[in-house]
This record gives structure tokens, C-alpha cells and sequence, in this order.
């Protein structure tokens, strides 16, 4: 079906290397986060696409789902990134010879994440009962991004999300293959 279709094929990029897609928003959604930001992808059958993938077009896109037609072409869900954030981590520097440097405080250990940030409301806290009654928000990116749960530190890190901080509170990584789904609430500290 995908080489049946050459004229809707548009470049791509996925995690860097070049290949085609055809790209159609979601037609069954009916809420407005599912009308503007899940799209489908058809992939060619000898495609590099995994489960998530980031899939660069006019805007960036993360692999939610996927699975092969009967043509052995890839179809996948796709979500729509609407972010760019920053992952901060409480720590000390140190100089050449491993003397500190300064106080301690949040050192930036990635820039310009792509990822999808959605705000908590009271139609989506009924729909994901797992949700902290602290959450602001919920935030999905690439498990190749460096946040760690907070119990593995002494401090949880932090995400910089518009300009604003926010404290990781739950790093899961079973929800979505190969995808980080992050609750944050406010940082206070």
C-alpha cells in the first residue's frame, strides 16, 4: 500500500537517517488533544521505524504504536512532540584536579529534549487514576533521556518546561514502549 501511494510520500527523518512517510491525522479521535496531536504513519516494509522512534517531518514526532498490514508496510501511531524542555539534576561541580566548585545546585545534563507535555485536568485525572493528586503535568519522551526516578537520588531532578521548574515525582517506562511517560508536579525548592 505504501509504494502504491508515491505522491503523499514526504521526506523524513527518523533519529537522523532519511526515509519517506505518508503522514494523515487521526480520524477517529474526539477529543482536541487527539485531533491536533495524534497523527498515523505508513512506513515502507524495509523501514528502521521502532516503537519510539522520533519521526522529524515539519514538526517532530514520537512512535506510540505500532504493527504491520497486510502489505508488510508499518503503520504507526504517531504523537505530535509540543515541547522542547530542559533536565536539570542537583549536584556539585568539580574542576580538573575534583575540587568542588561553588554550592551545590541543579546542573543541566540535557538541552532541548523534544518531547509532549500535556496539562493535568480533571477529565484527564479521571481517566488516568494513576496520577498523583500533586501532577501539573504529564510529559512523554525517549527512554535515551537522562532522568532518573526519584528514588534513586537524593534529590529528584528537575525539568524545565517553558521557562518554569518542575519536579519529576514518577518515571514510567512500562506505559509506552521505549517512551518515558514523567509526572511533575510544581518545584518548590
Amino acid at each position: 500500500m505504501f509504494n502504491e501511494f508515491p505522491e503523499r510520500q514526504i521526506a523524513c527523518l527518523i533519529n537522523g537517517t532519511s526515509e519517506k512517510v505518508i503522514l494523515s491525522r487521526e480520524t477517529k479521535a474526539t477529543t482536541v488533544m487527539g485531533k491536533e496531536y495524534v497523527y498515523n504513519g505508513l512506513f515502507a516494509p524495509k523501514s528502521i521505524i521502532a516503537l519510539g522512534d522520533i519521526v522529524e517531518v515539519d514538526a517532530s514526532y514520537m512512535v506510540l504504536t505500532m504493527r504491520q498490514i497486510v502489505e508488510r508496510d508499518k503503520y504507526c501511531s504517531l504523537l505530535k512532540s509540543n515541547a522542547a524542555i530542559d533536565v536539570q539534576r542537583y549536584g556539585q561541580e568539580f574542576d580538573v584536579n575534583d575540587n568542588p566548585v561553588g554550592a551545590p545546585d541543579f546542573i543541566t545534563v540535557q538541552e532541548g529534549v523534544v518531547s509532549f507535555v500535556q496539562y493535568v485536568t480533571a477529565d484527564l485525572r479521571q481517566q488516568d487514576q494513576g496520577l498523583l493528586p500533586t501532577t501539573k503535568y504529564v510529559v512523554i519522551f525517549q527512554t535515551s533521556v537522562d532522568v532518573m526516578r526519584p528514588q534513586e537520588l537524593p534529590s529528584p531532578d528537575r525539568l524545565i518546561i517553558d521557562g518554569s521548574p518542575f519536579q519529576v515525582d514518577v518515571v514510567d517506562g512500562m506505559k509506552y514502549p521505549n517512551l518515558l511517560n514523567i509526572q511533575v508536579s510544581e518545584d518548590i525548592r
